[in-house]
Order: structure tokens, then sequence, then C-alpha cells
């Protein structure tokens, strides 16, 4: 998963960055924020057919989304409340994106557009809700999973830039629902595997 390469290095590049968003008193609830209402800017962008610019709102909300918690490990601030309202500051800028989206292809009756925008969302959902269940009874599925939230957030990004906003959705229609099945077999998997072991006890 690119996502896992890029975590590898990008925060210790950025350190210094971070450092210096710190000094001014930048905090990654802010940054966390900030992500969200240009993500939400995207969505209102997109709807009224603005691909590039739309993309460079959606490019900014992206990078601040990547760096806030890298923020947050660099300042000592990590809490579980910021874990929390990243993860809903995600989801309500996944919405808004597909919400622009689909107003836009609504209105050019754009049928298999408004069906993939369906499923690509569905996919992302269900992958999430699996790893926020599984997470519940002890199975982490962090790791787990084709695409997370940086690959699909890159997909469209590209899909934006170069005009080809409909092959991107295809691709984010099949690579979440492919996510979403993984994490489910691995839970099924798991669960079978602790079965067997307290069994054998």
């Amino acid at each position: 998963m690119l996502s896992r390469w890029v975590h590898t290095w990008y925060g210790r590049l950025l350190q210094p960055f971070l450092l210096l968003l710190a000094d001014f008193g930048i905090t990654p609830t802010m940054l966390t924020i900030s992500s969200l209402l240009l993500v939400l800017m995207s969505g209102f962008v997109l709807s009224q057919n603005h691909m590039i610019i739309g993309g460079i709102f959606l490019l900014l909300g992206g990078f601040l989304d990547g760096i806030d918690g890298e923020l947050a490990r660099v300042t000592n601030r990590t809490t579980n409340f910021g874990a929390f309202l990243d993860s809903i500051c995600d989801h309500s800028g996944d919405f808004a994106l597909s919400l622009g989206l689909l107003w836009l292809y609504l209105n050019n009756r754009a049928s298999t557009e408004v069906v993939l925008i369906f499923v690509a969302l569905f996919g992302s959902m269900l992958g999430s809700q699996v790893r926020s269940r599984a997470g519940m009874v002890g199975i982490e599925t962090k790791e787990v999973g084709l695409v997370t939230r940086f690959e699909r957030i890159l997909i469209l990004i590209v899909g934006l830039f170069i005009h080809q906003v409909t092959i991107a959705l295809w691709i984010l229609a099949v690579l979440n629902t492919i996510a979403a099945l993984q994490r489910i077999i691995y839970v099924v998997r798991v669960s079978l595997l602790q079965k067997g072991a307290s069994m054998l006890e």
C-alpha cells in the first residue's frame, strides 16, 4: 500500500516544517479542521463542474490531513479525541466530495457515474466500519486492505487534473470494494484461528 511506504519517510522529511508550524502556534486540531473546510470547498466547487479548482482544494486539504497526525506526534499532542476528530472529519469530507460529484452528475443525467459514486462510497464506509467493529473485539485491521484514504484521495486528484473522473470513479469503486472484502476475510480468518486456539486450550 502506497500510504505505508510514504509514511516511512515523509514524517522525517517534513519535521522541520512541522516544528515551524508548532512555533507559530499551529495545532493538530487546527490542521484537521482546516483540512475539512478545504475538502468541503472542493465538494462545492466540483458540484459546479470546476474540476481543476476542485482538485487544487482537495490537494491542499489532503496535504493538511496527511500532516495533522505527524504534527501531533512531533509535538507530543496525540490524544484519543484528536484521533476521533480526525476520523469524523475524514468521513465528513468524503461525504462532501461524493455529494458534490453526485450533484454534478445528477444534473447531467450521468447514471453510470452516479452508481459508481455510491459503490465507491459504500466500499469506503464498509471498510471503515469493519475496522471499527473488529477493533472492538481486539482485531486490528489498520494495515489490511489494498487502499486507504490516502490512495483514494490521490486517485481522485489525478482523475480531476487529467479530466478523467469517470475512470477514477471506476478505480475507486473496485478498489474500495476489494479493500473492504480483504478486511472482512482477515477478520473471519483471525476469528477462526482464535476460536481454534481457545478450543485447544
